[in-house]
């Protein structure tokens, strides 16, 4: 969490002792004399960045407010800034790096996630308003992905900060998208729906009721102590749809959805970034992909960084209106105490290979373009007992492939008519399919 820091800002001031120099000056001033020479004292202060902060607050003792974020937080804040300033009634004067050629260099970045402005990553921004002058300075730490902001007020730091926060929270870019644990936006093109991907019934039911209904119940939910937080495991083999369910639900929900890669989880704090950045832009659905690759059972590997998603999911932060989705194709290696302890996730999904219904409106569904006898399409069904979604799907696109291609061997104009396709081609297809199961295969039924 930020913390308070107190500083004075008196170093660097002219080394000289008084006895070097000739004792001129009046000792006894008036109020407006003391003034004036106040105002050389701040001109005298070093180094420049300290000199035009405390000349601009027209003081050389104030309080700072320090805070660490991660960069994506950072530039949530930062690229709020001004919109709030200005919707404050304030006015940003300045703009300076002081740590750029001759400090005196404006430091604007391109915002990844705003296309249509900048905002300032290393530097100063000086604002004014009618009863209050504000400094704010943003800097990177050792680490790639720490930022540190410091305030600076005339007035409140404190309340300056929580009244930016606060419209942050409302007007930043990504509260309502679906974007990547690093910022990159996830489109929204309506290529899904929940017809996207087939699966039992019950299963549907148990994803909309603690999704989908969740989230449209919320405040409703709140009112009869109903904890503001689910959690989800999706498990089961590759290929059975936990990463297409993912898609459905990034490009369909009406809410803010974070997709966490285990490339996204570089430490431990990854979990508190994550949450924290759930948090703020909620309602969130967080769904972290391969649970298992670093949530494996503590007697196995030990990695610090379960012990902090357990502490996270427990709700260091409240986590209101966040519901974290994991998926796993190893349920048997995930840590017990994260699997079988609701509250952290509350409930466990099992993908399994297909039944026979499913199997057969996914095939129907594939080979809508091909002209297919209906025992063909019964064989089809009956013969692909057991495989997963992935594979199914591949066997009815090596089904198109070899169907074209024997049509342009005897010179047949398809021009987006009916594929003709025989038994011949489905077996083939099963069969080339069928052996090679293990192999890993995409899911991505439209």
């Amino acid at each position: 969490m930020p913390h308070r820091i107190y500083k004075r800002i008196d170093e660097g001031r002219d080394s000289r002792e008084p006895s070097q120099l000739p004792q001129l000056a009046d000792s006894d001033l008036s109020p407006e004399a003391a003034a004036a020479a106040y105002t050389v004292d701040l001109a005298l202060i070093r180094p420049l960045a300290h000199r035009a902060v405390s000349v601009f607050l027209q003081n050389d003792q104030f309080e700072n407010l320090n805070f660490k974020f991660d960069k994506l937080m950072a530039r949530i804040l930062m690229e709020c800034l001004q919109p709030y300033i200005h919707t404050a009634g304030g006015e940003v004067v300045k703009v300076i790096n002081f740590e750029s050629d001759a400090g005196c260099n404006t430091s604007a970045c391109s915002a990844d996630v705003n296309a249509d402005g900048n905002f300032l990553l290393e530097g100063h921004m000086f604002i004014y308003f009618a009863n209050e002058r504000v400094v704010v300075s943003i800097s990177q730490g050792f680490g790639p992905a720490e930022f540190t902001i410091r305030l600076c007020s005339t007035g409140d730091a404190r309340t300056f900060f929580n009244k930016w926060e606060s419209y942050a929270r409302e007007h930043n870019s990504l509260r309502g998208r679906s974007f990547f644990a690093d910022g990159k936006l996830i489109k929204r093109e309506n290529r899904y729906s929940s017809d996207s991907i087939v699966m039992p019934k019950d299963t549907r039911e148990t994803i909309r009721m603690h999704v989908e209904a969740f989230l449209q119940n919320l405040e409703t939910l709140k009112q009869y102590n109903v904890k503001q937080r689910r959690g989800l495991i999706l498990a089961g083999e590759p290929g059975t749809g936990k990463t297409l369910l993912g898609k459905v639900l990034a490009d369909t929900l009406n809410v803010s959805f974070i997709w966490a890669l285990p490339r996204h989880i570089r430490t431990a704090d990854s979990f508190s970034e994550l949450l924290s950045l759930a948090n703020f832009v909620a309602p969130t659905v967080l769904f972290l992909e391969d649970v298992d690759l670093y949530a494996e059972d503590r007697e196995a590997k030990g990695w610090l960084g379960l012990g902090e998603l357990m502490n996270q999911l427990d709700g260091v932060l409240d986590n209101e209106g966040v519901i974290t989705i994991a998926t796993t194709n190893r349920l048997a290696v995930i840590e017990s105490a994260l699997r079988n302890r609701p509250g952290r996730f509350d409930r466990v999904v099992i993908f399994e290979a297909m039944d026979e219904n499913c199997r057969r409106v996914m095939v129907e569904r594939l080979l809508s373009k091909a002209a297919v006898s209906r025992d063909d399409v019964e064989h089809l069904v009956s013969a692909t007992e057991a495989c997963t979604g992935a594979q199914i799907e591949e066997i009815s696109n090596t089904i198109y492939i070899s169907a074209v291609s024997q049509a342009a061997e005897h010179g047949i104009e398809l021009a987006g008519k009916a594929v003709p396709v025989d038994r011949s081609s489905i077996d083939t297809a099963i069969a080339q399919v069928v052996c090679n199961r293990n192999s890993e295969l995409g899911f991505n039924a439209e």
